[in-house]
């Protein structure tokens, strides 16, 4: 992965993680339905987040991550950095809220539990046909489905050879059918990075792919109806089936346009390298902006001095939810130097008993 499209998809992230938000700014719960049109852009920017993770998981064991302790402390320290302080975070700003107007939380909440702080923790609340997600932080669905395919991919890629299909299979069952479908669009990503690692693609062809994409996309976007199921409870009835293809269908056109990218991209490197700095910083507060939007923008509702379908609500909302996002960020996205150390102290204490009991053997 070059400079250039490194710095790319680092403008990317972002980028899908603000839809993400203003697709549930658009819920008639947070601002009676201002922005509405955008409630359905959410579920896209997940698939191309989804892409985004298997091109970079591909480059991680390509390049730095060359055992599984390295796989585990690294993906370890990219989830619980955030996820843990985001749990946290959810539970006290739901309480606070929910004292002071309940009906804001009527709809989507749900309820701390030991047992959905547990599902939580380990990222079971998408097993088979669960949707479970803590309190009112419903983003974080979505991380029942990509820690799952890290584990599934670890376990492919350092697993004994001949363990290795038998055991990503074991970890795929016991996850469910309903992630498990959507395991290959994860998996556009690994592919569109070995594609674009291997050099095969040209400008000439590079230009195509990057654009025919963006043309695809605006005609699905233009003659289709987005008010699909994507991400749903697992059927075989028609919509289930209808949301799952629009999923493979944008996750495939996203992965075609980052190899496309990759490319061409000496041609934006100038452009790109003027902005490093303000990419990356914001690059680095994606998680938080994706994983915490949500519980702020529903106390922001609470606290506003208008009524919810006011301009004003909506400002209040599109100005303060990013600034407290930016500031979770630097308190804990920033800060994963701190959790790597302690994941890997946590591993070496693990291991030491486990070594010591084989020698003896």
């Amino acid at each position: 992965m070059n400079r250039p499209t490194s710095l790319y998809l680092d403008l990317v992230r972002p980028m899908a993680a603000l839809v993400v938000m203003l697709s549930h700014v658009g819920h008639r719960a947070v601002t009676a339905g201002q922005l509405q049109s955008l409630t359905y852009a959410g579920a896209e920017a997940v698939d191309v987040f989804f892409v985004l993770s298997g091109f970079v998981i591909a480059h991680v064991c390509a390049t730095r991550e060359a055992d599984w302790r390295d796989y585990v402390v690294s993906r370890a320290t990219r989830i619980y950095s955030v996820a843990l302080p985001a749990l946290l975070l959810t539970a006290a700003v739901d309480a606070i809220g929910f004292a002071h107007d309940r009906s804001i939380y009527d709809a989507g909440y749900q309820a701390f539990t030991p047992g959905l702080v547990l599902r939580s923790v380990l990222f079971l609340g998408e097993q088979w046909n669960s949707h479970r997600f803590p309190g009112n932080d419903g983003p974080y669905w979505s991380l029942g489905f990509e820690v799952w395919y890290y584990v599934a991919f670890g376990v492919f890629t350092f697993a004994p050879r001949g363990w290795r299909w038998p055991m990503a299979a074991a970890v795929l069952a016991f996850i469910g059918p309903k992630v498990t479908l959507l395991f290959p669009i994860w998996l556009f990503g690994v592919v569109a990075y070995r594609l674009c690692e291997s050099g095969r693609v040209g400008p000439r062809l590079g230009w195509l792919l990057l654009a025919a994409p963006i043309v695809a996309f605006i005609v699905y976007q233009t003659f289709t109806d987005p008010h699909q199921p994507q991400f749903a409870n697992l059927s075989w009835t028609a919509d289930r089936l209808e949301g799952a293809a629009r999923d493979y269908l944008i996750a495939a056109l996203f992965a075609t346009h980052v190899v496309g990218v990759s490319a061409v991209s000496r041609e934006f490197a100038p452009w790109l390298e003027r902005s490093a700095g303000a990419i990356r910083w914001i690059a680095g507060a994606t998680f938080s902006i994706y994983l915490v939007h949500m519980p702020i923008m529903h106390l922001l509702v609470v606290v506003s001095p208008w009524p919810k379908g006011s301009p004003m609500t909506l400002w209040l909302i599109l100005g303060a939810t990013p600034l407290v996002c930016l500031v979770f960020a630097e308190l804990f996205e920033r800060r994963k130097a701190i959790w790597r150390n302690g994941f890997s102290l946590a591993l070496h204490a693990a291991e030491t008993p486990l070594a010591a009991l084989r020698r003896s053997g």
